[in-house]
């Protein structure tokens, strides 16, 4: 009976090098969980490879043969769902600074506690992650909850990273068969990583939470917008303009700034910022809509390294300058004079006819893009 009540306990993967903290954790975990011990992260990759119930995995990050964090590039580089989902707490030592748990962040690691723990911490770490694990493991068992999973980010409600890959390559595709255009946005937290640091996990999904809602409430119904990180944020913008695609952004930037989160039982407020960055993107066949996101990234990257909390816009479409003529023109009384085989009359208005026709040509383009280039043809051969 005794056996049976210890497979029935979610199971715990504890990696230090020193017995000591492998035991003294054990000794806290043990009532509620199946701690498995081992000393070093080669030991851990075989036991997670060989061990499909490991819900939750502590680990320290100097070891030997195989330290923290190769063990974590191993498991977030996996082609196993399974092992690349799994949360990963890293254990620090009083040595490690802020940077190094930053660096345990990017890497891919749910969250870290630091050495010497108490037993509420302990406990309160892998009850939370233990707990996330074991949802999601059902959202995957039934079907509905995993279309939902693919679809919402459960912290934001915006969308996930896959749904918004999924829109983006049938935008992508539409608008390379039938004409078309788009903007992408992405949008990073600055700092955010510093700031989970300082105030945990659940103060920053509240947050998250937050910034989720006002992010819905400023983008257009016809849009799509997704959380595809951690503080990671995309935003495909149909048939708009770069300049207006920035005045958006620039709203969303703005409203970001006027937030103030308090902590609860301190008077600390947290104020946030935004960096951002947007590609218009010259649509060909042959480039694929992953590319496009790893340009915007590269323009983001920029908006980042420039200080943060702004925006860096790059286009690659090929842009007439047709400027708005002093007067206006009247198009009935000029195809009459077409007609009435005058067209040197028309030639001086060129430029007027070209900036009042040019929305008509973008919609045939968008919406009768096949029978647009039949005329331009024909029209190429007299």
């Amino acid at each position: 009976m005794a056996e049976e009540e210890q497979q029935q306990k979610p199971r715990i993967l504890a990696v230090d090098d020193s017995r000591v903290m492998r035991r003294a954790m054990s000794k806290i975990l043990s009532k509620d969980y199946d701690v498995i011990e081992v000393e070093n992260g080669e030991d851990a990759w075989t036991v997670l490879l060989n061990d499909n119930s490991i819900q939750i995995v502590f680990t320290d990050l100097n070891m030997p043969f195989l330290d923290g964090f190769g063990l974590l590039k191993r498991m977030r580089e996996s082609d196993d769902a399974r092992l690349n989902e799994t949360p990963v707490i890293i254990i620090t030592g009083k040595d490690d600074d802020d940077e190094t748990k930053q660096e345990a962040l990017d890497k891919g690691a749910n969250d870290f506690i630091t050495k010497p723990f108490d037993s509420i911490q302990l406990q309160a770490r892998a009850k939370a992650h233990v707990t996330f694990k074991q949802t999601t493991t059902k959202l995957t068992e039934t079907s509905d909850k995993l279309e939902r999973q693919a679809t919402v980010d459960e912290t934001t409600g915006l969308g996930g990273q896959r749904y918004f890959c999924k829109v983006g390559d049938e935008t992508h595709s539409y608008a390379v068969r039938h004409g078309g255009q788009f903007i992408l946005t992405r949008m990073d937290i600055d700092n955010f990583n510093s700031l989970f640091i300082k105030h945990g996990k659940k103060i920053m999904d509240s947050i998250l939470q937050l910034i989720g809602e006002k992010f819905a409430q400023l983008v257009r119904q016809e849009d799509t917008i997704a959380r595809i990180g951690v503080s990671k944020f995309a935003v495909i913008l149909k048939e708009t303009t770069l300049s207006d695609a920035e005045i958006l952004t620039d709203r969303i930037r703005s409203e970001i700034n006027k937030l103030a989160f308090k902590i609860p039982d301190n008077n600390d407020v947290i104020k946030l910022t935004i960096s951002a960055g947007l590609y218009e993107p010259e649509l060909k066949p042959d480039v694929t809509f992953q590319q496009l996101i790893a340009e915007t990234e590269k323009h983001l990257d920029e908006a980042k390294a420039a200080g943060g909390n702004r925006i860096i816009c790059h286009s690659t479409v090929n842009k007439i300058d047709i400027k708005k003529p002093r007067n206006d023109i009247n198009i009935v009384e000029l195809l009459e004079k077409l007609k009435e085989n005058k067209p040197q009359e028309l030639l001086p208005q060129v430029d007027a006819i070209l900036y009042h026709i040019t929305p008509l040509l973008k919609f045939l383009a968008y919406n009768a893009r096949d029978k647009l280039q039949a005329v331009l043809r024909e029209i190429s051969k007299k």
